[in-house]
């Protein structure tokens, strides 16, 4: 699929069915005053995030995100790689991470361990 494909499928279709907050699309992000111990970091990330969206301002930032996936959709996941890109086995892998609700840190310990069992050379990240 092309970049054009793809940025009208995701114009179109969205990102995920039931994803209904696009940050990227100049949505605020709802958080919360009060948070946990367990969140703090979690939320102290987004807040970075969206001070960087404002700094280079949405529709760049769009753009990058755009860029990233793009490139990603057609980045093999290892060299000779015609099943998987690295865009098509992270989603895999965070679907199965959402349907299961596996923790940050388990999906993380998983994406090390497969990115080990996978040939040298491989895309797949290595942490969420």
């Amino acid at each position: 699929m092309s970049a054009s494909e793809n940025r009208e499928h995701l114009s179109c279709d969205g990102f995920l069915k039931n994803y209904t907050i696009w940050t990227w699309h100049a949505e605020l992000l709802d958080l919360p005053n009060v948070r946990r111990a367990s969140e703090e970091v979690h939320f102290s990330m987004n807040d970075r995030l969206e001070d960087m969206i404002r700094d280079v301002g949405v529709e760049s930032f769009a753009n990058a995100v755009f860029e990233n996936m793009s490139n990603d959709a057609e980045t093999p996941l290892y060299p000779g790689s015609t099943n998987f890109t690295r865009l098509s086995a992270v989603l895999r892998l965070m679907n199965l991470k959402a349907k299961n609700g596996w923790t940050d840190k388990s999906f993380t310990e998983l994406l090390e361990l497969v990115k080990d069992m996978l040939p040298k050379g491989n895309t797949l990240p290595n942490r969420n």
